[in-house]
């Protein structure tokens, strides 16, 4: 018995495909290459341009238009949507938008598909609602609620400009995405974050820098109907008095601080390059004292070399006179010159040339 197209009657010979009782040309055109929905609605938040697929916010770095957030929200909507109306076929899709969008819009789905020998195209419309709505971070934002909160404070009354410097670069390099607020307050500055994550990634980073203390607790610790335990987070990030740069002494030597992580300090001697190692609880132990404006820089005048000592007398003030290892000192000097010192309980340590 001959089989044939329920809808054109064209007659099956093997060569053109049939899907069941129709040619797969009148199948296409009753059911379309692809299912697609008549309808679908994209979340968009009006205020940093992030999308809703499936449940979840998905943020968006760069934003050049309003119209590529919505084609991107639409294509990863349409692939949790969209099936082939027959599996087997490998389908190409494209999705067509309006150029300007201000509303609710058609886009066009236009598909290709090879079934044996022959291809096959079709166009599909879809109707696409826009609802804006304000995203969890963004609504927090705007509400000025937050989930954990980084205090960030100095073992002095109140942070230095230099502190305060070094932790905005900190939040600038892990940016703003998840911060509510920045609070800078006379104690120090608080930074208020939509999760526990970011707060505690601020806390690490300051830490990794600087070598602070971190201590966290939790504040109005409730249960949910459900059982859930929900809180707030509040990390305190302690500062050392020690900062990189910072001119000390460590055990009886002069150095500078090249670099401070979590686990280590650098120090560089002053008197011979030389770098040093030590374990960051040094900052906190009180082993290393930071010299502060109370020990000015005093100018040296080199009036005598012998084999082992340069002998100096100080100009600015009584012309004292001092001996210096040579050791002390990482250059060749020679009668004449001046030298850049600080003077610590009556110890010269030298800076290097005025």
């Amino acid at each position: 018995m001959s089989r044939f197209c329920a809808k054109c009657g064209r007659l099956y010979n093997g060569s053109f495909p049939f899907i069941g009782n129709l040619c797969v040309k009148c199948y296409f055109e009753e059911y379309g290459i692809l299912t697609v929905p008549k309808e679908i609605t994209l979340h968009i938040c009006p205020r940093c341009l992030s999308y809703r697929v499936r449940g979840k916010w998905i943020t968006v770095e760069r934003v050049y238009r309003v119209e590529d957030v919505i084609y991107n929200a639409l294509r990863e909507e349409l692939e949790a949507k969209v099936k082939p109306s027959v599996e087997g076929f490998n389908i190409g899709v494209e999705i067509k938008i309006p150029k300007r969008i201000s509303g609710n819009f058609l886009a066009v789905l236009e598909a290709t598909t090879t079934v044996g020998d022959f291809s096959f195209s079709g166009r599909q419309n879809i109707k696409v609602n826009i609802v804006y709505e304000l995203c969890p971070v963004c609504f927090m934002k705007v509400s000025k609620s937050y989930k954990a909160i980084v205090q960030v404070r100095s073992v002095k009354t109140s942070l230095s400009r230099r502190e305060g410097i070094l932790i905005e670069g900190i939040l600038r390099e892990i940016g703003e995405r998840n911060i509510v607020e920045i609070e800078k307050l006379k104690e120090g500055i608080n930074i208020k974050t939509v999760d526990f994550t970011t707060a505690r990634r601020i806390a690490l980073k300051i830490k990794h820098r600087t070598g602070a203390q971190i201590h966290e607790t939790h504040e109005n610790v409730k249960r949910t109907r459900e059982g859930k335990r929900t809180s707030k987070l509040i990390i305190t990030v302690r500062l050392p008095e020690i900062l990189e740069g910072d001119l000390v002494i460590f055990e009886n030597e002069l150095y500078k601080v090249s670099k401070i992580s979590g686990t280590n300090v650098v120090l560089v001697s002053e008197s011979t390059g030389e770098k040093r190692n030590v374990p960051v609880e040094v900052l906190w132990r009180g082993e290393i004292k930071r010299i502060t404006s109370e020990y000015p820089t005093a100018k040296l005048l080199v009036v005598g070399v012998s084999d082992t000592v340069v002998y100096a007398i100080r100009v600015d003030k009584e012309y004292e006179m001092y001996e210096i290892p040579l050791t002390k000192i990482p250059y060749s000097v020679s009668v004449g010159e001046e030298l850049r010192a600080i003077i610590i309980n009556g110890k010269p340590y030298v800076l290097g040339k005025r």
